[in-house]
């Protein structure tokens, strides 16, 4: 029978073992949106990520002091031939413990750009780009080295039989076929031809368009050449590729679907480059289309229109009450390092997007500059033409508000609307603030994640 010291050595390994797979799944979860709420995602990930690191130390102190394997030995030994099988398996496992030794040494110093004060010091030097661009080997190395954890087990076990071998090799090539092909970049579409390329999703139908071709039917908001997603609903029914029937509701400020194929309660799901499907209720003729965006229409039920054009009315009304102007009854800033309200704030236009939108109009983060306006703070903005695996960005960032500077992988985020869709019901979508036109919502929020 084993030690208590090699047991708990042998408990400690396979912890270690699921550790590992929370942290990989949830990280995976974050990078390909596998998971709704990305922030929740994002702290689990990160608490898995310590357990991970707390047993890895464990693990590696253990086995490089007390399990002495010399390297030249087992070399030796292959060369020889002798207990040719298990001593080769030692050896890889030797080899694959150095190599992630290393991998995940850098990985780690590269996911501490999550915390602000090491991003601030090391952030340019040790880049966050490696924790995406490593763990791909990372992941490899430590699935061979499980792999023959997995096969000692079997052989202190004594079960030798050839199925259980199979499966096992079967196992491991399929998570290093899944780690190379979540890590493999996906191809972008080529460039809008004449026909068209652009694909959008009505149901279970894929309909192609040629932005180049699209002009917009709100150009009380959108300047030439730009355009919502509900004008690409209007290009293809004058195409005579769909039936849509609709009409503008001012009460509203929006174009509502009233027959689309002759059937109703059509509503958009969209995210740009590099996101994920998310729920929203913002209305379809102020959302921009840019490049790589998915686009596609789906099925809601009568409540949800209820909720949404009631929402809808609302802000209408308020403006109208409101003279005109956007004030926003809350104004949420949840920092760093501090955390402050404001009420009935009036929001001016500045006109910082008038590449794509008509002067005049309010974007979310008119919010941010009327009150650095206003005096009540300080803030500093930031072009991205591209952000991680987001390619296509091309907007301005709120980076920082007062002391609270966007480092690593902390930085700012944001949402408004009405409060029954607060947070991923509705509200949090991944809308540049920039790009986001406003009507009159209850409330704006911003507030700093660290992922």
């Amino acid at each position: 029978m084993a030690s208590l010291r090699v047991r708990i050595h042998r408990i400690v390994s396979w912890s270690l073992v699921v550790s590992f797979f929370a942290t990989i799944i949830t990280g995976y979860g974050q990078t390909q949106n596998w998971f709704k709420n990305q922030y929740v995602v994002s702290k689990l990930h990160r608490i898995f990520e310590w357990f991970f690191i707390v047993l890895l130390l464990y693990h590696l102190v253990y086995t490089f002091w007390k399990v002495r394997i010399k390297t030249s030995k087992l070399i030796t030994k292959v060369r020889e031939g002798r207990g040719s099988t298990v001593n080769t398996l030692r050896l890889i496992q030797k080899i694959s413990s150095w190599f992630t030794l290393v991998l995940v040494v850098l990985l780690i110093l590269a996911g501490l750009n999550g915390y602000v004060w090491f991003a601030k010091i090391f952030g340019t030097i040790i880049p966050f780009e490696w924790h995406r661009k490593l763990d791909m080997l990372m992941n490899i190395s430590i699935f061979i080295h499980i792999a023959i954890g997995l096969k000692f087990l079997l052989i202190r076990k004594r079960i030798r039989k050839r199925i259980v071998d199979y499966s096992l090799v079967i196992i491991t090539i399929f998570l290093i076929g899944g780690a190379i092909y979540l890590q493999v970049p996906k191809n972008s579409a080529p460039p809008p031809t004449s026909e068209g390329n652009v694909s959008i999703l009505i149901g279970d139908e894929t309909f192609k368009f040629n932005p180049e071709n699209v002009t917009t039917i709100r150009p009380d908001i959108f300047v030439d050449g730009h355009f919502s997603m509900f004008d690409i609903l209007v290009h293809l029914d004058e195409g005579e590729f769909i039936d849509l029937q609709y009409h503008f509701d001012s009460s509203m400020n929006t174009h509502v679907i009233d027959l689309l194929n002759l059937e109703t309660n059509w509503w958009y799901q969209v995210f740009y480059s590099g996101g994920w499907p998310e729920r929203n209720v913002y209305r379809m003729d102020h959302y921009a289309w840019k490049e790589d965006t998915n686009f596609k229409l789906y099925k809601e039920n009568d409540e949800f229109f209820d909720n949404i054009y009631s929402i809808f009315h609302e802000e209408v009304s308020r403006k109208a009450n409101n003279g005109g102007a956007v004030i926003i009854p809350t104004v949420i800033i949840r920092g760093n390092t501090f955390n402050v309200e404001f009420t009935n704030v009036l929001v001016t236009p500045h006109n910082i997007r008038n590449d794509t939108f008509q002067l005049g109009i309010i974007t979310a983060v008119d919010v941010i500059m009327s009150l650095g306006d206003q005096g009540n703070i300080s803030y500093f903005l930031k072009w991205y033409d591209s952000i991680g695996d987001a390619d296509v960005v091309r907007s301005y960032w709120v980076n920082g508000i007062n002391d609270d500077i966007a480092h690593g992988t902390c930085g700012w985020v944001y949402e408004s609307g009405a409060w029954l869709y607060q947070r991923f019901a509705g509200n949090h979508i991944h809308i540049p603030q920039d790009f986001r036109p406003i009507n009159s919502p209850v409330y704006y929020e911003t507030f700093w994640i660290c992922l």
